[in-house]
């Protein structure tokens, strides 16, 4: 079997650098952030700390690209997806496999339509608790990614691609059904991340406190009920899933949604009950809670941006 041999991450946030400090340690010279010119020389003369460790990683301006990777990882926000399409153009070959882990439930597709002659597999990640704070990136777990292909069926390009994350010593899953998966962590996405937006709680208060407990699973369960419309087969069995996960996490760690507030940065709210609600539209449903958390996320965002 063929190996990967070149990865390039493109988006240093949380998730990227989470990625990075595995890979770098075990791929050094094939390993490379991928962005524009002008983000490349800003991120260059960062000091990057990941758990209170100096970082010298690769940074790479696509103009500066002479050959594709074997795999590309996309570690940026929704609202983020458009603005790197040019790279992503520029960057893939018909080699090139395409992984986001994006939250949300549609990077695939858009990402299928945008590089028609490169593979992309479907995944989510569930179960990090990384925190970034300014160019600094503390985490206790770094989680698992759930993948696998369009078809839910075994691939050259999977079986490469788990192989890669075995050997860089990232914990992965190839489920029955991906497709369920990246709705089961949209449900938890659309629960956990949009109460902590509006909280401020970290992890810790959803493992005790009941209030922001039972805010979070009505908020769930509504994406439950479009789920069962749209024939996608999440069910309440995967609240008590979630639980199991969440008391895993640090009790200190913040949700990428928090994150973002506290930073005073967009959300990705529209990716969550923005999204939701427009399926509950078309499906003559009605989702109070998620109603009342976009407004309050909305207007929350309007009082920085």
């Amino acid at each position: 079997m063929e190996t990967i041999k070149s990865v390039a991450i493109i988006g240093a946030g949380a998730l990227g650098l989470l990625y990075m400090d595995s890979i770098f340690k075990r791929s050094e010279k094939n390993a490379y952030f991928l962005t524009d010119k002008k983000r490349c020389d800003i991120l260059k003369n960062k000091k990057i700390i990941v758990n209170t460790e100096e970082c010298k990683f690769n940074f790479r301006s696509i103009d500066e690209l002479n050959d594709s990777p074997d795999l590309i990882l996309i570690c940026v926000k929704n609202h983020h997806l458009e603005a790197i399409s040019p790279i992503l153009k520029k960057a893939a070959g018909p080699d090139t496999i395409i992984i986001s882990v994006l939250n949300g439930i549609g990077s695939e597709k858009y990402l299928e339509g945008l590089l028609p002659d490169s593979k992309v597999l479907y995944a989510a990640v569930l179960g990090m608790d990384a925190v970034k704070e300014k160019e600094s990136l503390t985490f206790t777990r770094r989680g698992k990614v759930l993948i696998g292909s369009k078809e839910n069926k075994e691939s050259s390009q999977l079986l490469k691609t788990c192989h890669f994350l075995k050997e860089n010593d990232i914990e992965y899953i190839i489920p029955e059904d991906i497709h369920r998966e990246i709705w089961y962590k949209w449900m938890i996405n659309i629960g956990v991340n949009q109460v902590s937006a509006i909280s401020g709680a970290p992890y810790g208060l959803f493992q005790t406190d009941k209030r922001v407990q039972n805010l979070m699973v009505r908020a769930m369960k509504e994406t439950i009920l479009i789920a069962e419309a749209e024939r996608v087969n999440l069910c309440e069995d995967d609240l008590d899933r979630w639980y199991k996960v969440l008391n895993t996490l640090g009790p200190e760690g913040k949700t990428s949604m928090l994150q973002d507030v506290e930073a005073k940065r967009i959300t990705e709210v529209d990716s969550f009950s923005g999204e939701l609600l427009v399926k509950a539209a078309f499906h003559g449903l009605h989702v109070p809670v998620n109603e009342t958390l976009y407004s309050l996320i909305k207007t929350k965002e309007s009082l920085y941006l």
